[in-house]
């Protein structure tokens, strides 16, 4: 397979880039920095995997549209949305959201939707979204997206990881009877630098290297179209998340196409 790895260059991102490549998968490393993404991929050639390198800063949506142009009859089968940050103060981008709603949630929804025509053309596609079990204190503000009337990374954090969720419910639902299976992942605790930025210090919390594999080996397992949409835990098990309501994921899907001009 072929696997779009964003957010590829630290933490939870290169530690799945490198199981996969070990896994005999072509990866494609995404990254704000290009001296970042080359040390992944070089790490994975020297281990004899194939990688290469993908910039785009999700900061802004017109270098995430750019990226999916290049992306576009790549023969891509799955996208790890992984990319994501904690942001102890509001900053809003160039396109006008909070940066924590636009690199966690709304760069990954748009760079998913130009990509999708590409994705159910293939015969095991696969999309797969890193969230939190944070999402369970998550709300989608939906009358103040960006957190002006009471910015706190914790609230922009869990809104950001609740809308993982809801996107790939509504994802699974609009393309069911494709080829194309949708996955929530709740990592679990890892040693990462936006962990530390939290200030929290969870027991449990190891490497990425030894948490990313039982999650990783379900959803690149077989294909089960009937667990499309479903949340894994970081054992590897599906798990109810905070919320199925459907109502609530097709308004986030609507205010997303909006947000995003798509």
């Amino acid at each position: 397979m072929k696997i779009l790895v964003t957010g590829a260059t630290a933490g939870i991102g290169a530690a799945s880039a490198k199981a996969l490549a070990n896994a005999n998968h072509e990866i494609i490393v995404h990254g704000r920095s290009g001296a970042k993404c080359e040390q992944v991929v070089k790490g994975i050639r020297a281990s004899g995997g194939y990688a290469r390198a993908e910039i785009a800063d999700f900061g802004s949506l017109t270098q995430v549209r750019a990226m999916a142009d290049r992306l576009t009859n790549q023969n891509i089968d799955v996208v790890l949305n992984n990319a994501g940050v904690w942001m102890n103060k509001a900053i809003e981008t160039e396109d006008g959201f909070e940066l924590t709603w636009q690199i966690n949630y709304l760069a990954p929804f748009l760079l998913t939707q130009r990509l999708l025509p590409g994705l159910i053309e293939r015969t095991d596609a696969r999309v797969v979204n890193i969230s939190s079990s944070g999402h369970r204190a998550g709300k989608i503000h939906f009358d103040d997206i960006n957190l002006r009337n009471g910015f706190d990374g914790m609230r922009a954090y869990c809104q950001s990881k609740l809308a993982n969720v809801l996107f790939t419910q509504e994802l699974a639902r609009r393309t069911r009877g494709s080829s194309l299976t949708s996955y929530a992942v709740d990592p679990g605790a890892v040693q990462t630098d936006l962990l530390a930025k939290t200030g929290f210090n969870p027991p449990g919390a190891g490497p990425a290297e030894e948490k990313v594999g039982r999650w990783l080996a379900v959803v690149m397992g077989p294909q089960n179209q009937e667990s499309s949409g479903g949340y894994f835990g970081p054992n590897g098990k599906l798990t109810e998340p905070s919320t199925r309501d459907h109502s609530l994921a097709a308004k986030l899907w609507s205010m997303s196409v909006s947000q995003t001009s798509i």
